[in-house]
């Protein structure tokens, strides 16, 4: 005697479709969150990297506006490795110049030879320590404002796409449950996913790239508009193939 296939138990529908529901609503954190880094953080990054790359060295009494540098005499070192790489010196003297603990988002000839005891040079800009050099090598700060524009604009469209894609396939998920569900949606779902999943990791991928390399947010933009542009296309070509064969 052959046994038919188990019923679902009503709690693991309910289950289900709670895990769906959580999907949608992280989506929906990382919706908003993507949208006020592109809509409150870019323009103010992009306002900061203009107002940096267009101002002068001081003339006299240096200001917030104008680049000035300083000497100062490193008290200690720290140096990271592995995958977040980067450090902080400690420096000493003209703490009123921005002096303290500078740090790194990576590495570097400078941080990597660096010693305690050396004198290093400081450019600063609105009080705050944006490069350090000194023979061996020069180096940016986590403070240098160029590159700002391109972090906030590449993570606000990672939050934006990775948000709306779990928004769209929890609302998917949910109503395949229903008596009216149309078939074939899962496929479409799928389709729909690694299109956007694949244009998230070149986003991603540009991103990291173009920080690495100095890059602004023109060369992201010219960079990453025809791949959005090709996965638009590719996805608008799915669903209306698939509303002819209904």
């Amino acid at each position: 005697m052959t046994r038919g296939p188990r019923p679902s138990k009503p709690y693991n529908t309910r289950r289900r479709r709670a895990q769906h529901v959580l999907v949608g609503l992280a989506g929906l954190v990382a919706l908003l969150a993507g949208s006020a880094l592109l809509v409150a953080w870019l323009p103010q990054a992009v306002a900061e990297e203009r107002a940096f790359l267009s101002a002068s060295a001081c003339r006299g009494t240096p200001t917030e506006d104008c680049l000035h540098s300083a000497w100062f005499t490193v008290e200690s070192v720290h140096v990271q490795r592995g995958k977040q790489p980067g450090g902080w010196v400690r420096l000493s003297e003209l703490p009123e110049e921005g002096a303290g603990r500078v740090q790194f988002s990576g590495l570097g000839a400078f941080l990597e030879g660096v010693r305690p005891g050396d004198r290093v040079a400081g450019t600063i800009w609105r009080g705050e320590i944006v490069v350090l050099s000194d023979s061996v090598g020069v180096q940016r700060t986590v403070s240098h404002p160029v590159g700002d524009p391109l972090l906030a604009a590449g993570s606000g469209i990672l939050l934006v796409m990775g948000g709306g894609l779990c928004i769209y396939v929890s609302r998917q998920r949910l109503r395949s449950h229903e008596p009216s569900a149309r078939p074939h949606r899962t496929a479409l779902t799928a389709a729909d996913a690694c299109a956007v999943a694949g244009l998230g990791a070149c986003t991603f991928t540009l991103m990291v790239v173009l920080h690495d390399r100095d890059g602004t947010l023109g060369a992201l933009l010219a960079l990453w508009i025809p791949a959005a542009a090709a996965v638009c296309a590719f996805l608008n070509r799915r669903h209306l193939r698939h509303r002819t064969r209904r």
